[in-house]
């Protein structure tokens, strides 16, 4: 008889190529095991909705920044509105492309943490996601200070506004890219790989 790990499911698989089949396992178990249990699973949920959160806030402010710089061209030339807030000397349609790769960036992280979730490889990819985080971090703190810096120049209270939602959407991002970091970091290592059973061959 094969020992079947404990977490593992059996299943039955043709692999001799005549006809007889053996015994082999795969890896299974519940989804919230891979975080050490519910009550992490829950704490590492939270801190991904509050990095969707922040980064729905951002996009949106920083939209309604770029909308107002396209139809006004207040950033454009040397004397140009952002670059008061040193901002580089780019026109008003290029002058936040940093921080729409910031965006894009954290998104693209997000995204990938959720596919590592829902595959079942957070303790195999732990030091990749925290690598991964802590650059989108660092870009995330970049913008928000840049906004931050930016919403000091009352230009009308909706620019305004916008300036101080998106540092608000960004320090949320990092905020929350902190707690993934920290949540991750602390899972134990994954198990080393089962041994191979012993087949059973049946007829």
């Amino acid at each position: 008889m094969s020992t079947i790990p404990e977490g593992a499911v059996a299943q039955y698989a043709a692999t001799d190529g005549q006809g007889r089949r053996k015994r082999v396992t795969r890896q299974g178990g519940p989804m919230t095991s891979q975080l050490g249990g519910p009550v992490n699973y829950a704490f590492f949920s939270l801190w991904m909705a509050l990095g969707f959160s922040g980064w729905i806030i951002a996009c949106a402010c920083l939209s309604a920044l770029q909308r107002y710089e396209n139809h006004s061209g207040i950033s454009d030339g040397p004397n140009g509105w952002a670059i008061k807030a040193n901002f580089p000397a780019l026109n008003s349609g290029r002058v936040f492309r940093l921080d729409w790769f910031d965006l894009f960036s954290n998104f693209i992280v997000y995204m990938l943490i959720v596919v590592a979730l829902f595959t079942k490889v957070i303790p195999q990819t732990r030091i990749v996601i925290i690598g991964w985080t802590a650059a989108t971090t660092v870009l995330a703190i970049i913008s928000a200070d840049r906004l931050y810096n930016l919403s000091h120049w009352h230009l009308s209270k909706s620019y305004w506004a916008s300036s101080r939602g998106g540092f608000s959407g960004f320090v949320i991002m990092a905020t929350s890219n902190f707690c993934i970091m920290y949540h991750v970091g602390i899972l134990p290592p994954p198990p080393p790989p089962p041994q191979r059973p012993k087949e059973e061959i049946t007829a």
